[in-house]
């Protein structure tokens, strides 16, 4: 089976710091425990790319963005020259078309 690449934007790294930075002083387990939760979801990507969600939101269908759910995180990409380019990793409660739209303004 072939393998993809898989590479994170500044933007999803700083976003899974955030991640443990919020975690962290309750728990440096469950910390440690979500981060290695989302990365092994991302890794499934190198296998199944197509396997997200196509974002439905109008505003954003042009970018052509999928998303993996990592409850209750959710990891925006972008299947693009054969490689799986991850954008953001935000909490499901966040604005994320609005943070999409800049991430793309930035890219």
């Amino acid at each position: 089976m072939k393998k993809y690449n898989v590479e994170l934007l500044p933007a999803a790294y700083a976003d899974l710091d955030e991640v443990f930075d919020y975690i962290m002083p309750e728990s440096l387990q469950a910390a440690n425990e979500t981060l290695d939760n989302i990365v092994s979801s991302l890794h499934r990507l190198e296998d199944f790319p197509q396997s997200g969600v196509p974002l439905t939101e109008r505003s954003m269908k042009k970018f052509n963005f999928k998303m993996v759910i990592i409850n209750p995180y959710i990891a925006f990409y972008r299947f693009i020259d054969e490689k799986v380019i991850i954008y953001r990793i935000l909490h499901c409660a966040r604005n994320y078309p609005h943070l999409l739209k800049e991430s793309m303004r930035q890219k």
